[in-house]
């Protein structure tokens, strides 16, 4: 005889384990470790940062990862690669599987439909960003690396801009 606080309902609906989001960050951030880090003791520091952050999530690690990952593609040229386009979008995507591993518990089990909406916004982000990428690197060639600095720095500058507005409101209460 089966206990009933113990068992589960079948709702009909497919589930994963909490923690395949754990390990799709970590084989998504060793991937990128072993394509884009450069050689010698960064490659160790990165794995082991991928390591932490499927450990301990809340330590905020995902996001270290992240700035090594980024930090590491100003070691090559700008120029339009394969690694560089990937590069963008593994970012985005560890940050998105960074923030499901903090509401996710790798217990709990996880109905993929509720990630479609996260998706769905990876996708449109990832499009117009991998055009933009294109359009910048395939030039570089022509424009020198730090032209290309210059202009990244205002586009940073402009989204502060537009942010610190929203974010300096004061709610009305």
């Amino acid at each position: 005889m089966s206990d009933p606080a113990r068992t589960t309902p079948d709702l009909g609906t497919r589930t994963l384990p909490g923690w395949s989001v754990r390990a799709l960050f970590a084989a998504v951030g060793l991937a990128l470790v072993l394509a884009g880090v450069p050689s010698g003791p960064w490659t160790a520091i990165a794995a082991l940062l991928v390591g932490v952050a499927v450990w301990r999530p809340r330590w905020l690690t995902a996001w270290v990862l992240i700035g090594v990952l980024v930090l590491s593609s100003l070691v090559e040229p700008g120029t339009l690669t394969v690694r560089m386009l990937a590069l963008i979008a593994g970012a985005h995507a560890l940050h998105l599987l960074g923030s499901w591993m903090l509401v996710v518990p790798a217990a709990a089990r996880l109905q993929p439909a509720v990630l479609v909406p996260s998706l769905r916004r990876f996708v449109l982000l990832q499009v117009p960003m991998q055009v933009v990428a294109v359009a910048l690197l395939l030039p570089a060639g022509r424009i020198s690396v730090p032209m290309l600095a210059v202009v990244s720095g205002l586009a940073v500058l402009a989204l502060v801009g537009m942010l610190v507005p929203a974010l300096l409101r004061r709610p009305n209460r």
